[in-house]
């Protein structure tokens, strides 16, 4: 299978940390460095635009994680019909910033510092909102003083106010890791990525590749979830279609098991340079 462009660019950053890791005498090619520590991961899916993937990314994300051993939870900012706490609903509670007590009880949430891995599946309506209210509390700095490491993943598309959302998001959190995510379903054939730029290590976009309509209706009509698939054949799936969507959930998968070594290399580089930082 070749390899996506964030793999190749996972490849290139490893052998680069590995020569520095072993120059150095205190890390291996993918182990951690002494000071590292485990952080708590939050993930927040988002776009100012409707109907691009991005509840659907977010299922998959809790997938993944779920596969991993971790018990994550999700927070649904959507508005109900096809929300997240629509397919997993024992994962995803409903959530909202649109008064003080919704913004309390989710930010107040998020800011713990307790290993679980947290999804934020933010709906377009309330996307302005969420980081206005981030912005002033000083959220991203907060929590990252906290071991806690806020992503943010943001569901590309061609549209202005999409690519205008995301340059403003890396303008107003200059700290956190914000990483476009191409969904070929949605951007097939479009030449976006000088749209989208990056500037750090674990911010190289994430590459979906498109689910044909028909395994996406099975997927949905199901029961099953897509880390259910990663290892054994659904029996109410045509073999067929059970073999696709297995190889294709697999590939996703890996993208985000990059996602996880390139922010594991970056503050291995980072402690490398400055022994001091976990301390």
């Amino acid at each position: 299978m070749p390899r996506s462009y964030s793999q190749n660019a996972t490849a290139a950053i490893g052998s680069e940390m590995h020569a520095s890791a072993d120059a150095h005498g205190r890390a291996g090619a993918f182990g951690p460095a002494p000071t590292a520590r485990r952080r708590t991961p939050i993930f927040i899916v988002a776009s100012p635009r409707p109907q691009v993937g991005k509840t659907f990314i977010a299922r998959l994300l809790l997938d993944f994680l779920r596969l991993q051993g971790d018990d994550p939870v999700a927070f649904d900012l959507n508005p109900s019909g096809d929300a997240l706490r629509d397919y997993l609903p024992a994962l995803a509670v409903a959530s909202d910033v649109e008064d003080i007590k919704g913004q309390m009880a989710l930010f107040d949430r998020l800011i713990v510092h307790d290993g679980t891995p947290k999804v934020v599946d933010l709906g377009n309506a309330s996307f302005e909102r969420f980081f206005t209210i981030a912005r002033q509390i000083r959220f991203i700095e907060g929590a990252q003083r906290r071991s806690i490491e806020p992503m943010i993943l943001f569901a590309a598309d061609p549209h202005p106010v999409a690519v205008k959302a995301y340059a403003d998001l890396q303008r107003r959190f200059p700290s956190a890791v914000v990483i476009a995510e191409f969904d070929d379903a949605i951007v097939k054939g479009r030449k976006l990525r000088d749209q989208f730029p990056f500037t750090r290590t674990a911010a190289v976009p994430l590459q979906i590749a498109a689910l044909s309509p028909m395994l996406k209706a099975q997927i949905e009509r199901s029961s099953r979830s897509f880390a259910d698939v990663h290892d054994h054949l659904p029996a109410d799936i045509p073999v067929g279609l059970g073999y696709e969507l297995r190889a294709w959930t697999r590939r996703t998968f890996v993208e985000f098991r990059e996602l996880e070594l390139r922010l594991l290399l970056e503050q291995l580089r980072a402690s490398l340079e400055n022994p001091l930082i976990g301390d």
